[in-house]
């Protein structure tokens, strides 16, 4: 066997043994374990806000239920991250005002370097909130 063939096989062994694929399941029950923000608008205008923001920074939507205060996202692979599942947790914080968390959760965990999602979307949801004033 050509040592060519060999690495690719090790590689994938390896790879496939050491990282099991974020599903969408374990990134709703990482909710509690993000980063949080409260924004001075009410639910519906931050609901919004933050399909905008994910629109805005090229993110797919993979589920979307503003009843229970949740939007999933995904992102796919990058140079350097084999993609991340997003988090985005609504609640009711006070007068007019709501607190919104972000998890992000790398798809594979080996060789990932994700971007800052909880904070790039927190900063983006601040702009689309800015714009809709």
């Amino acid at each position: 066997m050509k040592p060519s063939i060999v690495l690719i096989v090790f590689l994938g062994v390896l790879l496939g043994g050491c990282a099991s694929p974020k599903t969408v399941q374990e990134v709703k029950a990482a909710q509690g374990q993000g980063v949080t923000r409260v924004y001075q608008a009410g639910s519906a205008q931050v609901h919004a806000a933050v399909l905008a923001a994910a629109k805005a920074k090229g993110l797919e939507v993979v589920e979307d239920d503003p009843a229970k205060g949740r939007v999933i996202l995904s992102h796919g692979v990058t140079a350097l991250s084999w993609g991340e599942k997003i988090g985005v947790f609504l609640k009711p914080s006070g007068a007019n005002a709501t607190q919104v968390e972000v998890v992000s959760k790398p798809v594979m965990e080996t060789l990932n370097y994700p971007p800052d999602w909880p904070k790039i979307m927190l900063d983006q949801i601040d702009v689309e909130l800015k714009q809709a004033k």
